[in-house]
């Protein structure tokens, strides 16, 4: 996994102060899967579609059900505007009342790769009455650019509904990363990357402010944090983001500790001040890979968060057990 220490400590760092100022609302999330589960609704792509499903992605959120959410689409050019004039679109707009948070500011990434395309830089205002969520128009005829972008505006309207203060400068990536937390990771994760035909071949487009790398390790620490399984989010992930997964997770089973206190204390890495575990060489995990087979525990299940106790034997299971090793250590004195 090819990430500096000072992103890595950043990801780790605000999962573990949401997980710790917010418990109790994102100790347990669902992991959210794009499946018909998830998202039975039908859709179209039309204001009233996009409308439904922006009401379906926030109730997966820890937001009130009466949160007045309206939806407006922006022009690529208008997507880092304030939001003053990216009014609500007729027929588009969801509403149902609301509280208001403090911050306002524009969306924009920590020094990240500034050519990121296509929503990357929408996100959701405070209005009057609610919230806006911001959608780059370029994104709604695309479905995983699309859940990405508003699963990005959740985790904003999250930040605001918290009370978090919110740097402009890290609006974006901070507003993923609390989506990760919400259980909108392999949305976003999903739209990182995605390939579209254009005139010259496929072209790469990018709908998320976090690389893939960044949001794959998110994704691979709330995993681990709260028990779900990685195949709930392998199999919905194209190549390159599955290979990014299975990398963060590899550096995951590194950093047990990490883990750990993600899970059960995460106040004591909110700081960013804890170190990383040195990562074992590829030897070292492909042998551990053979002592978890040789015992027959499914790999996914390897990685405990509380250590296994066995369960005391009754007098009579001990009794047994004597009985059947008397049993075989007379069989084996005969010739």
């Amino acid at each position: 996994m090819e990430l500096r220490q000072e992103s890595i400590k950043f990801i780790v760092a605000h999962l573990a102060h949401m997980r710790s100022a917010h418990a109790e609302v994102l100790a347990h999330p669902d992991l959210v899967e794009p499946t018909k589960d998830f998202f039975p609704d039908a859709f179209a792509i039309d204001a009233h579609s996009v409308a439904t499903l922006v009401q379906r992605m926030a109730t997966y959120a820890p937001l009130s059900s009466d949160l007045d959410i309206e939806v407006a689409f922006v022009e690529p050019e208008d997507a880092e505007d304030t939001g003053a004039s990216a009014g609500c679109c007729g027929g588009s707009c969801s509403t149902t009342s609301t509280q208001k948070s403090k911050s306002h500011g524009k969306s924009c990434g920590q020094s990240h790769d500034q050519s990121r395309e296509l929503g990357a830089t929408a996100s959701a205002r405070e209005t009057e009455s609610g919230y806006a969520v911001l959608l780059d128009v370029a994104s709604v005829s695309d479905s995983v650019l699309l859940t990405s972008a508003i699963a990005r505006a959740l985790g904003r309207i999250v930040l605001f509904e918290a009370g978090e203060e919110v740097s402009e400068r890290i609006e974006g990536a901070v507003s993923e990363l609390t989506a990760v937390a919400c259980g909108l990771g392999v949305l976003l994760l999903n739209g990182s990357c995605v390939y579209k035909k254009a005139c010259s071949g496929l072209r790469e487009h990018h709908g998320t402010v976090l690389s893939t790398s960044e949001l794959a390790l998110a994704v691979a620490l709330f995993v681990r944090a709260t028990g779900n399984k990685p195949s709930q989010v392998r199999k919905h992930l194209p190549a390159t983001q599955r290979e990014a997964f299975d990398d963060a997770l590899a550096w995951t089973n590194d950093q047990p500790k990490i883990v750990r206190a993600l899970a059960e204390h995460p106040e004591t890495l909110k700081d960013g001040l804890f170190d990383l575990e040195e990562q074992k060489g590829f030897f070292a995990r492909l042998f551990a890979g053979n002592s978890n087979r040789a015992t027959g525990a499914p790999e996914e299940e390897n990685f405990a968060i509380q250590p296994h106790q066995p369960k005391a034997r009754t007098e009579e299971q001990r009794r047994r057990l004597a009985e059947t090793k008397a049993l075989v250590e007379e069989a084996l004195k005969e010739p």
